[in-house]
C-alpha cells in the first residue's frame, strides 16, 4: 500500500538567475558580516562576550541561508548545501581580512582597504606577517595566561567551526515548499479552519486520504480543542499536481504558548479536482508568503 503513495519530490532543478542573485547577495553579506563581526571583536576586550558573538554571527547567518535558498527557489539539496559551505568560508575569509586591518591601522580600516586587500593570503603581505604573529605571540589572555601557539589554533579552529557549520546546519533544518519548476513559482497554501481529530499512523491515514480526500475528511470527527489536527492544501491552479499536508496539534492546558506540532502527513500528491473540491467543502485561510 506505501508504494501507492505519491508525495511531493524536490525536482532538482533551479532557477538560474534567482541563484546568480543569491551568490551575490551570499559574497555582499558575508563582507558586511566579516566586517562588523571583526570589529566588535577587536573592540571588546571579554573573550566571554566574543563566545557569544560568533553564536550570534553562525546564527544570523544560518537564517540568512535559509531565507536566500527560500527567494532562490531551489529545488535542490546539494546546491543549498553549497551555498551555505560558500557563506561559512567566505564569512570566515572576510572577518579575518576585517580583523587584520583593525590590528594593521590599530582602529577602524578604510573600507576601500578593506576591499583591496582581500587577497593577502595568496601573496606576501603584511597582513600574512601579522597573523603569523599572532599565532606565535597571541592577542589576548584566558585566566590571565596569553593564548598562544596549538592553544590559539584550537580556539580559532573552534571558531571556525561554529562560522562554517551553522550555515549548514540550517540547511539540514531547512524544509522545502512545494514549487513549480515550470512556472518558477511556491504553491499557494490554505489552512483549513475545521479542526479534525488527531491522527494516527501517516501512512495508513495517507493511503485512505488518497482515494478520495473529500469524503474523508468530510468523515473526520471534530477534534479537541487542545488536540487535534490541521489539514494544509498545496494548491495551484496551473499545476495538475497538489498536495496536502497534516499535522497534529496538541495545546498544552492553561498554556496556549506551549504548543506542539507533529507532521504526519507531509505533502501526499492529490488531484487538481481534489484539491478544487476540498477548497470549496471546507472554509479556510490563504497564508501568506513565509521567509523562515
Amino acid at each position: 500500500m506505501n508504494n501507492q503513495l505519491k508525495y511531493y519530490q524536490e525536482s532538482g532543478k533551479y532557477h538560474a538567475p534567482s541563484l546568480l542573485l543569491s551568490v551575490l547577495a551570499v559574497v555582499f553579506l558575508s563582507l558586511v558580516l566579516g566586517y562588523v563581526y571583526s570589529a566588535i571583536n577587536y573592540i571588546s576586550p571579554i573573550i566571554y562576550i566574543n563566545v557569544l558573538l560568533v553564536i550570534g554571527l553562525g546564527i544570523v547567518m544560518g537564517y540568512t541561508v535559509l531565507v536566500l535558498c527560500k527567494l532562490s527557489k531551489v529545488s535542490n539539496y546539494k546546491i543549498r548545501m553549497g551555498l551555505a559551505i560558500f557563506m561559512g568560508l567566505l564569512t570566515l575569509y572576510f572577518q579575518w581580512t576585517a580583523y587584520l586591518g583593525f590590528l594593521v591601522f590599530d582602529g577602524l580600516p578604510d573600507i576601500s582597504w578593506y576591499l583591496g586587500s582581500l587577497g593577502w593570503l595568496f601573496y606576501n603581505s603584511l597582513e600574512k606577517e601579522l597573523f603569523f604573529e599572532l599565532y606565535q605571540y597571541g592577542a589576548y589572555e584566558v585566566f590571565r595566561t596569553q593564548v598562544t601557539d596549538y592553544a590559539l589554533l584550537f580556539i580559532w579552529l573552534i571558531e571556525a567551526g561554529i562560522i562554517i557549520a551553522t550555515p549548514i546546519l540550517a540547511v539540514l533544518r531547512y524544509v522545502p515548499l512545494p514549487i513549480s519548476n515550470q512556472y518558477n513559482k511556491f504553491y499557494d497554501q490554505y489552512t483549513l479552519h475545521k479542526d479534525f481529530r488527531s491522527i494516527g499512523s501517516g501512512d495508513l491515514a495517507a493511503a485512505q486520504i488518497q482515494s478520495n480526500p473529500l469524503e474523508v475528511l468530510r468523515d473526520f470527527e471534530k477534534g479537541k480543542a487542545n488536540r487535534h489536527s490541521k489539514f494544509k492544501i498545496y494548491y495551484l491552479p496551473e499545476e495538475n499536481k497538489q498536495y496536502l499536508k497534516a499535522e497534529n496539534v496538541s495545546v498544552q492546558p492553561r498554556n496556549e504558548s506551549k504548543t506542539e506540532i507533529d507532521v504526519i502527513i507531509k505533502y501526499l500528491e492529490i488531484t487538481t479536482s481534489q484539491a478544487k473540491d476540498i477548497l470549496a467543502e471546507f472554509t479556510h485561510d490563504k497564508n501568506g508568503f513565509q521567509l523562515l
